[in-house]
This record gives C-alpha cells, structure tokens and sequence, in this order.
C-alpha cells in the first residue's frame, strides 16, 4: 500500500543549503510541493526567485512560486553572500533568465488561498526567516486555524559545536516575525541549526564522490564551493534544510523532545531559549542517525541520473 502524500507549502531563500534541499525533494514522490514562497534571506527575493525558477526548470517542475515579502519585521539588513556568493549559488553561474517565471500574486494570499484548498492538510514548511508566515499570520488571521502544522529549521537554544552563543540566522535576521510564529501557538517542530553542521553535513570527500555522480550532483558540488563551514577544523557541508525536509519523509532515523520554546526581540535579538519538558509547545528534532541519513541521501542522488544541466556545459 502506497504511503500518503504530504502536501507542504516550503518557504525558502535559495541559497546554496535551500537548493541542495529543493534538489532533493523535487525527486520525492511522496512530497506534494503545493506552493513555493521565497523569503528575504540569504539574499533579496528577486535572486532567490531566479534561483528557485531555475530549479524549477532543470527538475521540470510547474510548481506555482511567489516571490515574499521583500522586507523584514525587524531592522536587520544581514545577508548571506559571503558564504553564498553574489548569486546565491556558489560557484555555479545560473542563468539571467528562466523558463517559469512568479506568479504575480501577494506572498500571503497564496499561501491562504492554498490553505483554504487544503484545509487541515498543510505542513508549513520554513527554510528560511519568518517574514512571510508573519504576513501570512497578520494579513490572514484565522489562517492558524487551517494549518496543520509547521516544520521549521533554525533556533539555537544550545549553540552549535564550534559556538555555544551561536544565533540561528534564519531567527536573528527577523526575531519579530519569528515571534509571530511562536505566539500563533501552533503544532511546531524545530530542526537548529547544528544538526545540519554537526551531524549531517557533507565531508569533503563526499562532496568531490557528489561532483561525480551526475550533473545536478556537479551543480550541486559548484555550489558548495563558497559555503564550507567557517570556523570548523575540517572542510564539511551544512545540511541544515535538507535535514529539515527530511524529517517530514524519514521520521524514523530522528529523535525529538517537547520543549517550551520563546525568542529574544529586545535585549539580544534573535536568540531562542527551549526549556524541556513534556508539556512543551514545540518538538526540537536533537538526534539524527547520520550513516541512514547519508545512506538515503547517496540512494536519492541516482534519481537525478536522467536530469541533464545545459548550463554547465559553459561553466
């Protein structure tokens, strides 16, 4: 018996972690993509909405896209380009053009307008800050009432290995639309950021194993190329989004715990403070078992084997 489809709306800021979690589940049969929205981020919403349209068009994909909200809640301007680059992508070099282009619509009333259709059926997905899910939550407020629940990654009550005061980027940069998020007092799982950095990143060498396999897996290993993870001893890969993606398909290889969860909007914005107990308000995913995440991983890679990138052939 086939196992029932999970419909999501997925909230992301392609970037390099999103496009490496948008590859994979593009190629996940049992995920039912309703709407991609792109959050300011890691970047402006209009080159992340290039990036997500040239997903779309390599995966052959007629998902409907809206480009979000273009300002944040709260007054961060912080970006990722640093470790993303100028166009979000690494060292790959996407196209100034794409195929599917946005839906002109505004970010909220997509979302809702797909909520009404699937009443109770949605998993809100959030790779990136909250700034549309606030809008969502402001523009429409008994949307809480249709979602079934939300699947987040980011919060870092623990730090991560290398920085035990670490903020969460995906919180510091809109700590008060994350604040909606949390008050909207919805069922919430919560992947931090150092499950991605310290359990289910990409080693080195799996990354030069990726490059071979196929051309997104060389798409993907370009990408890589300017977002090693600063401050670590060795070369590794964050996989915070596709860890978070994953949870949804692959409950089984995680473990969580019950947390009552808030967030800092004054005195140091951003920062996100759980306190476990059985009664929380959310779920904090705080184990993954790597050698079966990477397992699947390595296993979903051959799914792009039939997909050919005309655009690397002039990288």
């Amino acid at each position: 018996m086939d196992k029932e489809k999970i419909k999501v709306i997925i909230d992301t800021d392609p970037g390099v972690d999103d496009i490496t979690a948008l590859s994979f589940a593009f190629v996940e049969e049992r995920l039912d993509i309703k709407l991609l929205t792109i959050s300011y981020g890691n970047l402006d919403v209009y080159t992340e909405t290039r990036n997500a349209c040239h997903l779309l068009d390599i995966f052959n994909k007629d998902i409907p896209l809206v480009t979000g909200y273009p300002k944040r809640y709260s007054d961060s301007l912080e970006n990722a380009i640093f470790l993303h680059g100028r166009d979000g992508t690494g060292k790959y070099i996407p196209p100034k053009e794409t195929i599917r282009k946005p839906i002109k619509k505004d970010v909220a009333d997509a979302m809702y307008e797909v909520l009404l259709e699937n009443p109770h059926e949605i998993t809100m997905v959030i790779l990136g800050p909250h700034t549309n899910f606030a809008r969502l939550l402001i523009r429409h407020p008994d949307a809480k009432d249709l979602i079934k629940d939300v699947l987040m990654m980011g919060a870092s009550p623990n730090g991560i290995k290398v920085d035990p005061n670490h903020k969460s980027f995906n919180i510091r940069t809109d700590p008060n639309a994350f604040k909606y998020t949390v008050d909207a007092k919805l069922p919430i799982t919560l992947c931090p950021s150092r499950i991605g950095r310290d359990t289910t990143h990409f080693t080195f060498k799996q990354v030069n194993q990726i490059s071979k396999m196929n051309d997104v897996g060389k798409m993907l290993s370009l990408t890589y190329q300017t977002y090693w993870e600063p401050h670590y001893k060795d070369k590794r890969i964050a996989n915070c989004d596709l860890s978070t993606i994953y949870y949804l398909l692959y409950p089984e290889i995680y473990k969580t715990e019950n947390a009552t969860i808030d967030v800092d909007v004054d005195k140091n914005p951003g920062k996100v403070t759980a306190k476990f107990d059985k009664n929380g308000n959310a779920k904090f995913i705080m184990k993954v078992n790597r050698k079966k995440f990477m397992k699947i991983v390595f296993n979903q890679i051959h799914k792009f084997d039939g997909i050919t990138i005309e655009n690397l052939k002039r990288q």
